[in-house]
């Protein structure tokens, strides 16, 4: 895969963000109607009709791609490249009105994602990450910050009430070894570690539409982000990640999360 197939792709996937972001601005305005899905979490029509804004731009523009999308139906999942939709990342953020929601797009090719985006419709930001290159933010590269020490770190986590007996010790043991700590930022917490203004971030019960699309993202900002044993994310990787803005912090957390 050379420089110019990934733009290429990138150019693709800027255009399905806007997309999605230009459908969900309109869609606030209006009543919208919710439903809760088989797990628990709620989902809205504008969820899905936000994966559709995306699907059609995927069969127009990449018709032999395979998609996997929260809300949708899978279409060839076996194939060589497949993207990974998030419509609404912060569903309950986005029945409260709390502007931290956004758009995961991700495009895999077998385990590696070679795009990611996180589009917050209603701050105007987005960060894409492209495989080998910088991330940029609104189209200006960004770094994480240095942070050598978990004891000076800023952590987040979307919701304490996603963790349970086998995990909220971890999440005590990190509040306990963390200098501050800031919930329910759901992707904008991921974004702004990139950014450099959070230092780890680390979740459960989450799935691929919700991580995939943050490697890129996190990685092209000199991050790293895996699953708690340290192993890279994939497709199988399950639902419990971190990230980290520092190297040396990330293998601290892992020492914490794994204990």
């Amino acid at each position: 895969m050379n420089d110019a197939q990934i733009l290429a792709f990138a150019e693709s996937a800027e255009c399905m963000a806007a997309a999605a972001g230009n459908y969900i601005r309109e869609a606030v305005k209006k009543p919208f109607s919710t439903e809760i899905k088989g797990d628990g979490s709620p989902v809205t029509d504008v969820d899905k009709a936000t994966e559709d804004c995306i699907r059609e731009i995927i069969a127009e523009r990449h018709p032999d791609h395979g998609i996997l999308g929260e809300e949708r139906e899978p279409v060839s999942p076996d194939a060589e490249f497949v993207w990974i939709i998030d419509p609404i990342d912060g569903t309950l953020p986005f029945l409260a009105g709390i502007p931290v929601f956004g758009t995961l797009i991700a495009l895999m090719q077998g385990d590696t994602p070679l795009i990611g985006i996180i589009d917050m419709p209603m701050t105007g930001e987005r960060w894409i990450g492209r495989h080998g290159m910088e991330t940029l933010r609104n189209g200006a590269p960004i770094r994480t910050r240095a942070c050598s020490d978990l004891s000076s770190a800023l952590m987040s986590t979307s919701n304490p009430d996603f963790y349970e007996s086998d995990t909220v010790g971890a999440l005590d043991n990190m509040r306990a070894a963390t200098k501050l700590a800031v919930y329910g930022g759901s992707c904008m917490s991921y974004a702004q570690i990139a950014t450099g203004r959070i230092d780890v971030g680390l979740d459960v019960q989450f799935d691929i539409h919700d991580y995939l699309p943050l490697v890129p993202v996190i990685q092209g900002a000199g991050g790293v982000i895996t699953d708690w044993k340290g192993n890279p994310l994939t497709r199988d990787s399950g639902d419990r990640f971190v990230a980290s803005g520092d190297p040396r912090v990330h293998e601290q957390v892992l020492r914490v999360v794994g204990g």
